[in-house]
């Protein structure tokens, strides 16, 4: 009866509104009184109340009486046309009225002329010119926001911002009105499609009307990117979409072009303009950062699709390009936009690929545009104009879409006039596109000269220069198989110059790429050919020497050498004059690759010509200049030719010598090292080579390579940090050094030398010690020998004390300690007189307060303890002895002491628990194995009530941190399953842990997980499955896995296999699998791993019914796309692999299936709704691991029902090739049309070529599948294998799936390297493809997707088909 009586008072309610609304739509006329506003608002607050009715009178009088007061040109229909809330009223009563009655009101009513005024009023252009009032309405905006009501006087509806919110209602009323006209929505009876054609051919009847109100709306569009505060417009990303799709309801004719190029070309370039600049150029406001992207792919595709395309299609038919000349004309408000506008389009309209003459006329079109787009920007400055050119060339860079030759030669001959104020950028963009330009000029030396006046004082132009249009230009010679053309330029501009060091043509950058050049550009006569016209050219400056470096630095190959290096030995046997020393370097380094080449013979000619001039510079020349260093590195290279064994080897050893000698001199005295750089990493990297030999030269030279690294790692602490070990690594990694052990314990004796014996002063300790310390740490494992290492622990140990209360001072000291110890512990290192009691203090104070050096710590304690243990040896039962003696005495220190005491005691007792046979030997010691248990469990006790004592006031920082520990340790203790020592606290003791535990652990979530796990184990019955779903419902962030496996293993301990089952049916039956905490579902997936696999033998009648494992995968698969967050989706994921694949016999037919469809749907519109950075290519990966172990475990299940594969591969495939950023605009008018959009919502970014290849490996799978995944009993009279039928059954099927493939690149860019990594796969599925349904996919396609297919088939033919016998 209640119920009744409410359903009664809610009936009565909704009548009285209805009542009401009649009431005041019937007396609109009669209320004389009240304002227009007011009107309309109270009717738009009836209406919004009342309940919708099949019945529309109401509505449809509201529409009337508005339309009336909207048509008139009084001042109150102009403010009646201004009131947003008219047009809110009007976007509500639209979708009530069906459209066929709509339609007719709509036009009797002369709605289009009523829209059409209502935007040339609030497009007027004196309200959008006055900036104060800007300013000002922007105030009264705000204030406003914060108060209530709208703009309703006409002065308030005349301001910019009412304006702009009068025009938010205007577009969000059209574009309800269009979507009446669409009539899509439901059945699509006779009555609506009457109904939506009368709505079209309300803007269709006019289509002068319907051209202004699109250019109006354009307007409006353009302006709003310029009004600061307008965040309360909505909607605005499907503003373009809406106003495109009211022009494309207007007659259509031949001169639409013309049409547009007048009243909206010159709108849509410039708000093109203004959404693709700078953001940081344009003063971002609401609409500006949210429609940028979504209105400038949207204003592209209105440009191209009504202006662009016809254009060129008249272009096609008889070359008129009279509509696009006009546009330009029409839009010189701002030529920079409306060309750079009309050109980007253009270059980017697709041509015909599979009409052969489409490429001419595509060629023809982009030469006629862009001379047209040339034509436009006269009216700009020089300058200007230059920088508009750059930037139109490169769009055609980017489209390739190139003008011709000629065209690009006059645009530069007209912009850079007799070479004077060279516009370097837009060269270098004509240069990119057609290097023709200039080699086949009529003075191909012409650019040469002009570059050659730029000078290198200028980096900044010389750079730009050298890159971009030297470079390319000697690439471009070499393409046209002319680079001996270029050389010979290079040559004689650099003898032109007043000097040729300050030419820019002596940038090394120039002579680096024509190395890699040289050798692909000519073979062994051309460049003989080339070095005889160099040598036949008088060379003055030592220019040759330029161009000799840059050629010789790129020949390896041994024919080409053969043949010039006697011209390059001729070449260089003359007496150079006077030239600069940075010149005359490069002969050094020409003479080093001869010396490189040549055998030992030559090489002494070399000697004799280079050592008059090589040992001066070597001996005296300055360090700083390139020429010693040059001379330095030819030495090195003459020395290695004559190594090992030449005639003039002595000497050339003596020579290098004494230029190390003159390095440690100065990296002594100097006070930068990096004056030094270059010659030290030539010394590390390439000296040790030299040193193979027992000679006194070369014992003389390592003893120089000790030194000087000895003297460079003095220098190192006047080095940033970052930058030391820089220096010295290359000669601590050679391998020549790592080979030869006199060279290694040359290297590292003098720092333990240091480190063992620096007089009456520790060498741990001093200023150096922490870089020696790090140098020794950079050296490999291998060089650590047992005596090494030995002496060094040694140390250590001599020194223990001091180096403990030095690093108490210095955490990074401690750092690098006890990495050097953990290091050297890692091998077997029994020092002299080592003790047990020597790690015993390895805990301090800064050890403590941080956890990398605890964690360090406790991996030197564990280590030393195993090594001990592990390799027996007269020091084991001393060493024995000595720790059966530490727990004689258990009484659990302070602070770091206690740290120490459960640290050593719980790597004792892990030890001692793995070496169990050792146990009956240890006994005859005296040594009770299980005393180190005993006495860890002792202390764990003592820690755990002095922690529970110590709770009632704030715990100290130590106790926080020595807890987890403890914990670490009771777990030890606990899993030592053969021993008898447990952890006994009292019940007082384990409630106060329960009690304080969580929160003077807040801060740490794995020790909190710890403790509880720790006691459920002391407590087992006070815990219920409901309290542990309980602490399963909190956050599990920063936790790992293993410890939440763990506390789960805790609770299980003991209990039956029942029980368990209940527990994994009761985390199911709590439906927190898709939000929340993750714990659930790591606690279910630890359970299911406790799960036993079903083995039929062991089953007996008394046996419990087990787990339906089946029935939880289908509960699991239900929930996949349905998940919030990506860590439940992967770990759903992950529990279903491990389902498929652990319990396969116990899935059945349906879970197959319900898993694919699981995956469509999460590729599906309806996927989960999960957002982040990685998660599109995670989830996709997740999809990936499933689909690919259906394949191989479960393929004879997918035999009769492969339709659902096809079905999942087709949706995977689908989101592969998505782009969420093409759609963005789409979606977000589907979003206001409450339609879906067509690619998931985790699809927020496109997938990489990585998730390209592993579906090429679902293909793969599918294509060639392997032995084990096809198995099936087979009958004796089967003729074929597994494999081929497995491979005729999936050819009858796949070829719907390369289908697809090319549908999909028809309909949306793919790029190169997507489809690299996918050809793989569907080169697979071509290969079982047979010829019938090859022809079938042939036919199934239209002209592009056969143009496709007949490239893809021409690679596979080329490359991925199998030709075997």
């Amino acid at each position: 009866m209640e119920a009744m009586a409410i359903d009664g008072e809610v009936n009565a309610d909704v009548h009285s509104q209805q009542l009401a609304l009649i009431r005041a739509v019937r007396t609109l006329d009669d209320d004389t009184s009240s304002p227009l506003p007011d009107k309309i608002h109270k009717l738009w607050l009836l209406l919004a109340a009342a309940k919708r009715t099949r019945l529309y009178a109401v509505e449809e009088t509201v529409l009337r009486w508005l339309l009336k007061q909207m048509g008139g040109n009084t001042d109150a229909a102009e403010q009646s046309r201004r009131y947003p809330l008219t047009w809110t009223v009007l976007a509500h009563v639209f979708p009530k009225i069906p459209a066929q009655a709509l339609g007719r009101t709509l036009a009797y009513t002369r709605f289009v002329s009523i829209l059409n005024k209502t935007l040339r009023d609030i497009t007027a252009p004196e309200i959008w010119t006055s900036t104060p009032g800007n300013q000002e309405d922007a105030m009264t905006a705000k204030k406003r926001k914060r108060g209530a009501g709208l703009p309703a006087t006409l002065a308030e509806l005349r301001t910019p911002t009412a304006c702009l919110r009068t025009a938010s209602e205007v577009f969000t009323s059209v574009a309800i009105l269009l979507e009446q006209g669409t009539a899509l929505s439901g059945e699509v009876t006779p009555e609506k499609r009457v109904g939506a054609e009368h709505i079209k051919s309300l803007f269709s009847s006019s289509s002068d009307d319907t051209r202004d109100i699109t250019a109006r709306l354009l307007l409006i569009c353009d302006h709003s990117l310029s009004l600061p505060d307008v965040d309360f417009v909505k909607g605005q990303q499907a503003w373009i979409d809406t106003l495109t799709a009211v022009w494309n309801l207007r007659l259509h004719s031949k001169e639409d072009s013309l049409e547009f190029a007048k009243h909206a070309y010159e709108r849509v370039s410039l708000t093109l303009a203004k959404v693709e600049e700078d953001d940081s150029t344009h003063p971002r406001n609401h609409i500006y950062s949210t429609c940028r992207d979504i209105w400038a792919s949207q204003l592209r595709r209105f440009l191209g699709a009504y202006f662009i395309r016809p254009a060129r299609q008249r272009f096609t038919q008889d070359k008129n390009i009279d509509m696009l000349k006009l546009a330009l004309q029409i839009a010189q408000k701002d030529v920079v936009a409306s060309t750079t506008a009309m050109w980007s389009i253009a270059a980017r309209t697709p041509r015909d690929t599979s009409d052969p003459k489409s490429k001419i006329e595509h060629d023809a079109w982009i030469e006629t545009i862009f001379q047209v787009v040339v034509e436009g920007l006269k009216p700009l400055t020089r300058q200007k104009k230059n920088e508009v050119l750059s930037r139109l060339l490169d769009v055609a860079l980017q489209t390739r879409s190139i003008p011709y030759t000629e065209t690009l030669r006059e645009l530069y001959q007209q912009h850079n006039p007799d070479g004077a104020d060279i516009d370097w950028t837009l060269l270098s963009k004509i240069l990119a596109c057609d290097a023709e330009v200039f080699l086949l000029a009529e003075t191909p030396g012409a650019i040469f000269d002009i570059i050659s006046k730029v000078s290198s004082s200028d980096t900044k132009t010389s750079n730009h220069v050298v890159d971009n249009v030297i470079i390319p230009l000697q690439g471009a010679y070499s393409n046209a198989r002319n680079l001996a053309r270029f050389i010979t330029h290079w040559f004689k501009n650099l003898g032109a110059a007043e000097s040729v060091m300050q030419s820019i043509w002596f940038d090394q950058k120039i002579r680096q790429h024509l190395a890699t050049l040289i050798q692909p550009s000519f073979t062994g006569s051309q460049l003989l050919r080339l070095l005889e016209d160099l040598e036949s050219t008088p060379s003055k400056a030592g220019e040759v020497l330029v161009v000799l470096d840059g050629i010789c630095a790129g020949i390896t190959d041994e024919n080409i050498i053969a043949i010039i290096q006697s011209k390059l030995f001729s070449i260089m046997d003359q007496i150079w004059g006077d030239i600069s020393p940075e010149v005359l370097a490069l002969r050094w380094r020409i003479f080093g690759f001869l010396a490189s080449w040549e055998s030992s013979d030559e090489c002494k000619k070399i000697w004799k010509k280079v050592k008059s001039d090589l040992k001066p510079i070597l001996k005296k020349g300055s360090l700083t200049g390139t020429e010693t260093f040059e001379a330095f590195s030819c030495c090195y290279k003459l020395c290695l030719a004559n190594h090992i064994g030449g005639k003039y080897e002595e000497d050339l050893n003596k020579l290098t010598c004494s230029m190390v000698e003159r390095l440690i001199k100065s990296a002594k005295i100097e006070a930068d090292l990096e004056t030094l750089k270059l010659y030290v990493d030539l010394v590390f990297n390439h000296l040790p080579r030299l040193s193979e030999q027992p000679k006194q030269e070369v014992n003389t030279l390592t003893d120089q390579l000790v030194k000087l690294l000895w003297s460079v790692s003095y220098k190192l602490p006047s080095i940033p940090t970052q930058q030391r070990l820089n220096y010295v690594q290359p000669l601590i990694e050679n391998c020549d050094v790592a080979d030869e052990e006199p060279m290694v314990d040359a290297l590292i004796a003098p720092f333990l030398d240091t480190l063992d014996n620096s007089g009456k002063k520790c060498g741990w300790t001093q200023p150096q010690s922490l870089d020696l310390l790090s140098i020794l740490l950079e050296f490999p494992v291998e060089s650590w020998t047992r005596g090494r290492r030995k002496r060094m622990m040694a140390s250590w140990k001599k020194h223990k004390s001091t180096i403990n209360s030095h690093a108490a001072k210095y955490p990074s000291y401690t750092l690098a300690v006890l990495r050097l110890l953990v290091k050297i512990m890692q091998q077997p290192t029994f020092y002299e007189d080592m003790k047990f009691l020597d790690i015993s203090d390895v805990c301090s104070e800064t050890i403590i307060g941080n956890d990398i050096l605890l964690c360090l710590a406790e991996k030197l304690v564990d280590t030393t303890i195993r090594q001990v243990f592990a390799n027996p040896n007269d020091l084991t039962e001393s060493y024995l002895c000595d720790a059966y003696k530490y727990t004689e005495n258990p009484k659990l220190g302070q602070g770091a002491i206690a740290y120490t005491q459960i640290l050593i005691l719980k790597c004792l007792a892990a030890v001692v628990k793995e070496h169990k046979a050792s146990h009956e030997s240890w006994r005859k010691f005296g040594v009770k194995p299980d005393a180190f248990g005993k006495t860890l469990a002792k202390l764990v006790k003592e820690a755990l009530d002095e922690f529970v004592s110590k709770s009632k006031a704030p715990l100290p920082e130590e106790w926080l941190r020595l807890l987890p520990l403890v914990l670490d340790a009771a777990q030890v203790i606990s899993d030592d399953a053969g021993s008898e020592t447990k952890i006994e606290l009292s019940d007082d003791t384990v409630t106060l842990l329960e009690r304080v535990g969580d929160t003077a652990l807040l801060g740490n979530s794995a020790a909190v997980w710890k403790l509880r796990s720790f006691l459920i184990k002391q407590r087992p019955n006070r815990h219920t499955a409901a309290s542990l779903s309980a602490f399963l419902d909190e956050g599990v962030e920063g936790v790992s896995d293993e410890i939440i496996y763990g506390f789960v293993g805790a609770y299980t301990q003991g209990k039956s296999r029942s029980a368990q089952d209940q527990l994994i049916g009761e985390l199911m039956a709590r439906d927190k699998l898709t939000g929340g905490s993750i714990g659930s579902l790591l606690a279910a997936q630890r359970l299911l791993e406790l799960y036993p696999a079903p083995n039929g033998s062991d089953q007996s009648a008394d046996t419990p019914k087990s787990l339906d494992l089946a029935k939880i995968h289908e509960h699991y698969t239900s929930h996949l796309s349905r998940t919030n967050s990506l860590p439940h989706f992967k770990q759903i994921s992950e529990t279903m692999l491990f389902l498929l694949d652990k319990h396969a016999a116990s899935m059945k037919q349906h879970n197959i299936e319900a898993t694919l469809t699981a995956v469509v749907e999460v590729c599906s519109a309806h996927g989960p709704k999960i957002e982040g950075p990685k998660a599109a290519g995670e989830i996709y990966s997740s999809l990936f691991k499933v689909v690919a172990l259906i394949i191989k475990r479960h393929r004879v299940r997918l035999s009769g029902h492969f339709h659902i594969l096809l079905k999942t591969l087709r949706a995977l495939l689908s989101v592969l090739l998505a782009d969420p950023s093409s759609s963005s605009s789409s979606s977000a008018t589907a979003s206001r049309r409450g339609t879906a959009s067509t690619h998931p919502p985790w699809l927020q970014t496109r997938l990489a070529p990585r998730h390209g290849e592993r579906f090429a490996r679902l293909l793969t799978l599918i294509c060639e599948p392997s032995a084990a995944s096809v198995a099936r009993a087979r009958s004796h009279t089967a003729l074929d294998s597994a494999t081929d039928v497995a491979k005729r059954a999936a050819g009858m099927h796949m070829y719907l799936v390369l289908e697809v493939y090319i549908k999909l690149q028809l309909q949306g860019e793919v790029s190169r390297e997507m489809r690299k990594a996918l050809e793989v796969g569907f080169y697979s599925v071509l290969d079982i493809t047979g010829k019938g349904r090859r022809r079938v996919l042939n036919e199934s396609l239209d002209v592009g997707g056969r143009a496709l297919f007949k490239a893809l088939f021409a690679e596979w033919r080329t490359f991925g088909g199998w030709k075997g016998v």
